[in-house]
């Protein structure tokens, strides 16, 4: 049986139907036999219509160039900006009409405000948003107030504005609340010829007392006793400003009511000396609490996860070889530490399971390191490190070296006198045996900076709270001076190294022994040992709820377009006669010439303004 496409090539030609009837039509001829010549007529109308279309083209051209001469004439004298002035205008009009047309949602104007406010908390808290505020500070300017109570010496300092929590060596807890700077209030009038009645209240300056809490304490629900039995040495607040987490000498770790001061459960599973804490900044996505990092002289690190609903223990990571002395929170489920005698900083990854470990001990400074004490972070890729030989050093996590490093950040301590040091009777003997002593490099005791920002703070016990800036390209640290102890003479070196470089070169080997102040001049603000720093933004919303902010002199200083204004930095720190490790450094031993030349025990908070005649702070997004 064949088919279509079993026949040859040859035979498989279609036939074309069989078309009977169908006028048939020749070239040129049409089915009643006119000759007819189409192709003349067709030319003829494709020439005409190419004539028609060449006139309306010749019209079209007259009818632009009169308009533009007509334009060019009424437009004459114009410049450009007058230009995009009139098309500003004329944008600004359609808008006011399309809003008398149609009106406009608020609701959805304010949920883009809130979702834009809450992209640039993101960037921010990431590291994307990195603004530059160091130089528009008036760090020499701040002012600053001392308050205290009947305690020991204070270990350590949390903010959570406008509340301020300090802990002692003596088991206390107490919460203070930070008074709210403004303008100089009017003087009251009596209200006939405009004099004033009675001169101004005071504002107040030194924060309240609001809670006080020593000891043991009775819990409520289970009517059990729970509190730390020795020194407390470290004090976290939760980013909610909920709870209040403390760690001592008992190995304990416990979580606070931070409204109440009461303790709502205790930790007991650190086994040496709870020496660190910190919360990080938002919730973990790993878990459905706020996230705590604990670090201990037990050599490990714990998180937890601290909510309303319960507090849990989650994991324990190892890998330092002596006390952990720092631990700061870098991003969600990351965090940084300090090892104090193994010398290393390391950055932990939580849900990765890894650490990067960073070793320290090979600067170039004159004296040798023993102990990396302070961290504080950077976010997202560089944090800073202290050392107990004055050194600040700069790190970012993709190099296993440090960036860049001051040494001698706080100075040096002086010799003491030769009585002091020496029994010899004679002065020459006595210089002569002398002659080998070396001045003792300042610890940085404590660091601190403000995220998103290139602010550094840090901390001993010169008497000082050091600025320091970080570099445009985050490569280097910049000196910016004391906070709050003025400008720095003329003819002085900026840094506590320069100068100690100029003092020993001095030809005058009694030089060395009169270095007693890096300051060089008047009486140290901080009369003790900084056991700690904290800092935060000082903005239009830093205040009580339903207590009315007042009014800010720099109104030009905002940090972003949609947020709070923003009116400066508030600096709380934690002085004592000791440090918060133990006795074997004092106030008193520094050779500190002043009123208090044992010390305080206490804490400081300083507000540092904006300069006024700086313009607005940089920003960028990386």
């Amino acid at each position: 049986m064949s088919s279509f496409f079993t026949l040859p090539a040859s035979q498989r030609k279609r036939k074309r139907e069989d078309r009977a009837g169908a006028p048939s039509k020749k070239r040129g001829v049409d089915a009643d036999g006119d000759v007819r010549n189409k192709s003349g007529r067709k030319n003829r109308e494709r020439d005409e219509s190419i004539s028609g279309s060449d006139d309306d083209d010749a019209e079209s051209v007259a009818s632009a160039a009169l308009e533009e001469e007509s334009g060019s004439e009424s437009d004459e004298g114009e410049t450009a900006a007058d230009r995009r002035l009139k098309l500003a205008e004329r944008y600004l009009e359609n808008v006011r009409d399309e809003v008398d047309d149609y009106g406009f949602d608020a609701a959805e104007i304010d949920r883009d405000l809130i979702a834009e406010r809450l992209k640039e908390d993101v960037d921010e808290f990431k590291g994307r948003v990195y603004r530059q505020i160091a130089s528009d500070l008036a760090f020499p300017a701040a002012s600053h107030a001392f308050f205290r109570a009947d305690t020991q010496t204070t270990t350590s300092i949390a903010v959570h504005a406008p509340y301020v929590y300090t802990v002692s060596k003596d088991r206390t807890l107490i919460k203070w609340e930070l008074a709210t700077p403004s303008a100089a209030p009017a003087p009251t009038t009596n209200g006939v010829d405009g004099t004033s009645k009675r001169p101004p209240r005071p504002q107040r300056k030194n924060p309240k007392q609001v809670r006080f809490t020593r000891g043991w304490q009775k819990v409520a629900e289970s009517a059990e006793e729970q509190g730390h039995t020795k020194s407390i040495l470290s004090v976290a607040v939760s980013p909610s400003g909920k709870f209040v987490a403390t760690g001592g000498e008992d190995n304990k770790l416990i979580i606070w009511d931070a409204a109440t001061l009461t303790p709502v459960q205790t930790f007991p599973q650190h086994r040496d000396s709870v020496s660190g804490l910190a919360f990080a900044r938002h919730i973990s996505t790993m878990s459905s609490g706020e996230q705590l990092f604990s670090g201990s002289y037990d050599r490990t690190i714990k998180t937890w996860s601290i909510s309303s609903a319960g507090h849990a223990y989650v994991e324990t990571l190892f890998g330092h070889q002596d006390n952990v002395a720092s631990v700061a929170a870098m991003t969600i489920d990351q965090c940084i530490s300090v090892g104090a005698r193994d010398r290393t900083a390391r950055l932990w990854k939580v849900v990765e399971e890894s650490q990067l470990i960073f070793r320290g001990g090979s600067s170039k400074n004159t004296s040798l390191e023993h102990n990396i004490d302070c961290i504080a972070p950077l976010p997202p890729t560089h944090f800073v490190t202290g050392s107990d030989n004055g050194s600040i050093s700069l790190w970012s996590i993709h190099k296993k070296k440090p960036l860049y490093t001051i040494p001698h950040a706080h100075g040096v301590d002086p010799l003491p006198p030769l009585e002091e040091h020496s029994p010899e009777a004679d002065r020459e003997t006595a210089l002569r045996n002398a002659r080998f002593l070396r001045t003792t490099p300042r610890w940085i005791t404590a660091l601190a900076t403000v995220p998103g920002t290139d602010v550094v703070l840090s901390g001993s016990w010169d008497g000082y709270i050091r600025a320091w800036k970080i570099s445009d390209d985050k490569r280097a640290i910049q000196p910016l001076g004391p906070v709050g102890g003025g400008p720095l003479s003329p003819d002085a070196p900026d840094t506590p190294s320069k100068q100690l470089e100029q003092s020993l070169a001095s030809a005058n080997p009694s030089h060395r022994h009169s270095l007693t102040n890096v300051q060089g001049e008047g009486e140290p603000l901080v009369k003790g040992v900084v056991n700690g720093i904290a800092v935060f933004e000082r903005r239009a919303d830093t205040t009580k709820p339903g207590q009315v902010p007042s009014e800010s002199k720099s109104k030009s200083k905002s940090t972003s377009q949609n947020g709070p204004e923003a009116r400066g930095l508030c600096i709380a720190v934690a002085v004592g006669k000791e440090h918060r490790f133990g006795r074997y450094k004092c106030y008193a031993n520094n050779y500190h010439k002043g009123s208090t030349p044992e010390g305080r025990n206490g804490a400081m908070v300083f507000e540092v303004p904006f300069f006024s005649d700086k313009p607005g702070r940089g920003e960028e997004s990386l």
